[in-house]
């Protein structure tokens, strides 16, 4: 079984320029340009830290998990550990970046717990008053970053970086018309679903399964996943085998009946069946385009 960890995918490890020792750092793409490798860039990586990317000028693409962004001006992007990443910035491009790690943020209840939720949504083309009041919240934050600490400026700069957090989370659930429940019963039961899904998911994708590991009912699990997510928890657990099926499709060149066999599927039939009813379109088919999507 492959891990998809594991893949031999390149992964950056969090080591900032200025302020080391401290889990978050603040730069620019134009800062940046002096120390990357466009050729690294473009290819398939990981980043083993959290990156919120706003692009201010120019453009370029940006793919995530194989999910092809165009950017401009506004383009708002989080690259959470371990996603496969593909940057190719044109010349002209810049843009705001805060890298953090997982450990950085403040615990605030399931709200930060859901940080590394692969399924939640990764970019978004921020309107014109979306991106003026995430540019106020982000122009606290670099000011306190380039301050000298005076002895409690991780403090501030923790407590900052979860009104930037906060600010995109709420922005993020207007857009998808989410409810705001990850506080309380629903949140936390919410919370252990999506970490033991990201452990059993090639085992099993019945929701009666989850809900015995959880020691909950069916019932009780399908309300914390319609609270939280708005949708139901078959289609949370579908989401998640999907989104590893397409991973395995392009980032490796196991046949496609090993890669259902690996997600927990008897027949390849079935596996096509799901992959087209998630995906809308074969197996097969995906990856011929993914591979003419990075060759161009």
């Amino acid at each position: 079984m492959v891990d998809f960890a594991s893949l031999a995918i390149p992964v950056v490890p969090f080591s900032p320029l200025c302020r080391p020792g401290l889990g978050l750092a603040l730069t620019s793409l134009k800062t940046l340009r002096g120390f990357g490798d466009p050729e690294f860039l473009a290819a398939p990586h990981r980043l083993d830290f959290h990156q919120i990317l706003l692009v201010t000028e120019g453009g370029g693409t940006y793919a995530i998990d194989s999910a092809r962004v165009v950017c401009r001006p506004g383009t708002l992007l989080w690259t959470r550990p371990n996603q496969v990443v593909q940057f190719c910035p044109r010349p002209d491009m810049d843009a705001d970046i805060i890298m953090f790690t997982e450990s950085f943020p403040l615990s605030m209840s399931a709200h930060m717990g859901m940080l590394d939720d692969v399924l939640r949504p990764s970019h978004w083309r921020l309107r014109d008053g979306e991106l003026a009041a995430l540019k106020r919240v982000l122009g606290v934050l670099e000011e306190e970053f380039t301050r000298p600490d005076q002895g409690l400026g991780e403090d501030l700069l923790k407590h900052l970086l979860a009104v930037v957090l906060l600010h995109i989370d709420q922005m993020c659930r207007q857009r998808h018309k989410e409810t705001a429940a990850f506080s309380g019963e629903h949140g936390e039961l919410f919370l252990r679903f999506r970490r033991e899904l990201d452990r059993s998911y090639r085992a099993t994708r019945l929701v009666e399964e989850y809900a015995a590991a959880l020691r909950c009912s069916t019932r009780a699990l399908s309300r914390a996943c319609r609270a939280v997510a708005g949708t139901s928890t078959k289609d949370v657990i579908d989401a998640r085998v999907a989104l590893e099926a397409r991973r395995l499709l392009v980032h490796t060149d196991l046949p496609i009946s090993a890669i259902a066999r690996q997600l927990g599927f008897s027949e390849v039939t079935n596996f096509g069946k799901f992959f087209v009813r998630r995906v809308n379109m074969t197996p097969g088919a995906f990856r011929r385009e993914s591979k003419r999507g990075h060759q161009s």
